[in-house]
């Protein structure tokens, strides 16, 4: 490419040897831009995989069981058949201590009622939520999981709607349980289990909030949970739970620094 002087009446003249190396240049720039590698831009907010890079957290398992947590960032685990299962970050706040063997962290006695945090890896999902019921396999996504559990009778649900957490796809809904149970559910609704076979345990009125996230294949659920009423959470702890589950992150297990 030859360009023209904005100087009148000189002419800019470009040698044989520059030209070359002018259009050397611009060929390896045109690979360049069209090396998918190479075009990821700074504002790029794709989901990025569990890095390698070592990260800063408490395990939960490493805390002193139903004691008081130093507020800061904890790991917790999940629950799965899978041995590769990512874990999770959570910052927790002051006023909650560590329970479930690292899959869960609950409010100290306050006397606002009980609230938690727990992690998830789903299996089976109940027929029926009453009475003896087979146990069926929703099918491989976090769609076909929320699906599921929103059309169970007898539970209180909400429309599963698409939420981010942590850079990964997932989706939001309440799964609550109604303040009248029926008598053949004899107190406690089913619902799901994991490959274990564990099952959570339930109150009538429970709010149950649920985050179900698709992380590079595996399917992980955050619920936080609490009894709602005059006696139960206030506007700020509700939040507060929130926010603990919607500002985590996921890593490899083998990410967290001793």
């Amino acid at each position: 490419m030859t360009r023209q002087s904005s100087t009148p009446g000189l002419k800019a003249t470009l040698t044989r040897g520059l030209a070359t190396a002018l259009a050397t240049i611009a060929i390896l720039l045109t690979a360049c831009s069209d090396d998918p590698d190479t075009r990821a831009s700074a504002g790029d907010d794709s989901p990025s995989s569990p890095s390698g890079d070592l990260v800063q957290a408490t395990r939960l398992t490493d805390a002193a069981g139903d004691t008081a947590l130093t507020p800061g960032r904890y790991a917790m685990g999940f629950s799965s058949d899978q041995p590769d299962a990512p874990m999770v970050l959570i910052d927790v706040p002051a006023g909650y201590q560590g329970r479930g063997d690292g899959y869960e962290i609950a409010a100290e006695d306050d006397g606002a009622g009980f609230r938690h945090v727990d992690t998830w890896t789903v299996a089976e999902v109940a027929a029926q939520p009453c009475g003896d019921t087979a146990w069926v396999d929703p099918g491989p996504s976090m769609n076909d999981l929320a699906n599921a559990l929103a059309t169970l009778p007898v539970w209180q649900s909400t429309p599963p709607a698409p939420r981010t957490i942590g850079g990964y796809e997932g989706v939001f809904m309440e799964l609550n349980v109604p303040a009248d149970i029926p008598a053949k559910c004899q107190g406690e609704p089913q619902s799901w289990r994991d490959h274990l076979g564990g099952t959570q345990g339930i109150g009538p009125g429970k709010t149950q909030l649920l985050w179900i996230v698709d992380v590079d294949g595996h399917r992980l659920m955050l619920l936080a949970g609490y009894f709602p009423g005059p006696e139960g959470q206030t506007p700020r702890q509700v939040k507060e739970l929130n926010q603990m589950a919607e500002g985590a992150t996921f890593v490899d297990a083998n990410q967290i620094a001793p």
